[in-house]
């Protein structure tokens, strides 16, 4: 069961759990109460170069006091909208704390966004002020300019047209009037990639991380205020509010980040060198450290007590792996941009390999019918649903009534995520109910990238598909058809791939794309991705038998 001390009696917490959030919750004060301790570190932060950065949360809370005057002096009020694209590191946290001190609303977004991206959450969100520290990103927004209408741009330094972030807050008043926030007050709106349609905003209100305190905190990854712990997801993913803010910051932990690229024995390494207490990884980073065969004779992680890992379900060999080979558990768990931790193994809890583990303690869930919302018997396949009136759960879709309709049906929120629960209330994955590709960790809708792809000068229309990937898991493929006078042609793909990267964020271009003279379409002009993606599968039948022996095939189409 590897190295952790705690045992929770399952049954007996799911018991005693009793929700009661006070009307006066709100983040902003359990950041000021850690930050009284003026000893404590809130983040360590190593660079490739292996520079090392490090900020106490007395730091961090001044440091966010000053630019919550220079956001109230800009005319930020509460509920405005402030879109933060920066990486991972303190500046994150100063800027986060700030915005919520004076009432506002984070936007986050990952630094990977390019121009139609980020055209689209300030348009949609109606964004007031916006900040970054990259310099590509800089160039995307000062080239729609023309097309937004955003006084308020900083940069984490000196660009012509922007606003020094570092100079203003080092010249504004760290004494700050804090805004009244509430339980029921907007936190942030995380954008979340869907099926169809552009990206939905998912809104939050403050009580999310209350539940994240009582749900992901204590009973998933049973975080200690003395401990070091890494999440290695980007400031720019819902994850980030999941564990950095919600499991670590919650707790009075510190958080430890590195800016550089993922390898695996660099991950290895810096476990060992950091003596890392507890850590977050993706699944694709953990079966990629697990070929490390050598591993346990090369790096001590003595002081590593879990690994916690959400996305795609961990495969047995991988949980083996680190069982065997450091005693380390690695708990799996399940939760969307909309919701907490749904299901996770518990400390103490039988680990069963590829199972997600059991409804935390504190959800209401079932595994209904989707079609009426009625539970399915047990060992039957149906759809993971949580009580509508979880306080967990999403408050909306923003600007989007029609999309939130469709996730409720009778009492039920539905996931749109397939799985079984076996006699023991462990529960299994079976499938994605819909086409969005997750490749590599990556949630990537068809909507995004067709309308990247679309808008190449050579292409009619397109379809996105997943299509089978014996590293990756899944790709992002598009079926193209072209303008009359266009041929097909390798140049042109690769013309085609880089112009996507060039309007949106890199990581959904197409690695895969074919030609066709037609797409299949109902009576009604819809396309039928099924239809593309049946055929895809069958071609690619037996990638999808070897990953299915590795465990890493979530479908049932």
């Amino acid at each position: 069961m590897g190295k952790e001390l705690a045992v929770f009696d399952y049954e007996e917490e799911r018991e005693k759990f009793k929700w009661d959030i006070p009307e006066d919750y709100n983040f902003v004060d359990v950041i000021r109460r850690w930050a009284d301790d003026r000893t404590k570190l809130m983040a360590i932060t190593e660079l490739p170069d292996g520079k090392v950065e490090k900020a106490g949360y007395w730091e961090v809370w001044n440091s966010a006091m000053r630019f919550g005057n220079v956001l109230r002096d800009s005319g930020i009020q509460k509920g405005d909208r402030v879109l933060v694209l920066l990486p991972r590191g303190t500046d994150i946290y100063t800027v986060s704390i700030g915005i919520w001190a004076i009432g506002g609303v984070v936007v986050p977004g990952t630094i990977m966004l390019r121009r139609a991206d980020i055209e689209y959450r300030i348009l949609d969100a109606g964004v007031k002020a916006l900040i970054t520290s990259d310099a590509t990103v800089a160039d995307e927004v000062d080239a729609i300019k023309g097309r937004i209408s955003i006084e308020n741009l900083f940069f984490l330094g000196q660009r012509e047209g922007w606003r020094d972030f570092r100079q203003e807050v080092y010249s504004a008043s760290r004494t700050l009037t804090l805004e009244k926030n509430k339980k029921s007050d907007l936190l942030a709106v995380n954008y979340t990639s869907g099926t169809t349609g552009a990206p939905k905003g998912v809104l939050h209100t403050h009580s999310l991380m209350y539940c994240f305190d009582r749900l992901n905190r204590y009973y998933w990854w049973d975080t200690e205020s003395d401990e070091l712990c890494w999440a290695t997801t980007e400031p720019g993913w819902v994850k980030w509010y999941w564990s950095p803010f919600g499991t670590i910051v919650n707790a009075g932990a510190t958080n430890f980040h590195y800016s550089g690229r993922f390898e695996p024995e660099k991950w290895f390494e810096l476990l060992d060198r950091w003596r890392i207490s507890r850590a977050c990884m993706t699944p694709t980073e953990l079966r990629a450290m697990a070929t490390v065969d050598d591993a346990d004779k090369r790096y001590d992680l003595n002081d590593l007590k879990v690994i916690l890992t959400a996305g795609e379900p961990c495969t047995p060999g991988v949980i083996r792996f680190f069982n065997e080979k450091f005693g380390v558990s690695v708990r799996d768990g399940y939760g969307q941009t909309e919701t907490c931790v749904v299901a996770c193994n518990l400390p103490g809890m039988e680990i069963k390999p590829g199972s997600m583990g059991r409804f935390t303690p504190g959800v209401e869930g079932a595994i209904v019918d989707p079609e009426t919302g009625e539970r399915v018997p047990v060992g039957e396949t149906g759809m993971i649903a949580v009580a509508c009136d979880h306080p967990m759960l999403f408050k909306g879709y923003h600007n989007k009534p029609e999309k939130t309709a469709e996730c409720f049906v009778g009492n039920w929120y539905l996931t749109g995520d397939l799985a079984m629960m076996d006699e023991a209330g462990y529960i299994w994955f079976d499938s994605r109910a819909d086409d969005v590709c997750i490749s590599s960790g990556y949630r990537i809708g068809p909507f995004e990238v067709e309308s990247a792809v679309d808008s190449h000068e050579s292409v009619l229309e397109c379809a996105m598909i997943p299509s089978p990937d014996p590293v990756r898991g899944e790709i992002v493929k598009v079926f193209v058809v072209l303008k009359a006078g266009h041929e097909p042609s390798e140049k042109l793909i690769t013309d085609i791939q880089q112009h996507v990267k060039r309007i949106t964020a890199p990581y959904k271009y197409p690695r895969a794309i074919e030609f066709v003279t037609e797409l299949p379409k109902t009576i009604s002009g819809k396309i039928k991705r099924k239809e593309l993606r049946i055929m895809e599968f069958e071609r690619k039948r037996d990638v999808i038998e070897k990953l299915k022996e590795k465990g890493l095939w979530q479908r049932s189409d």
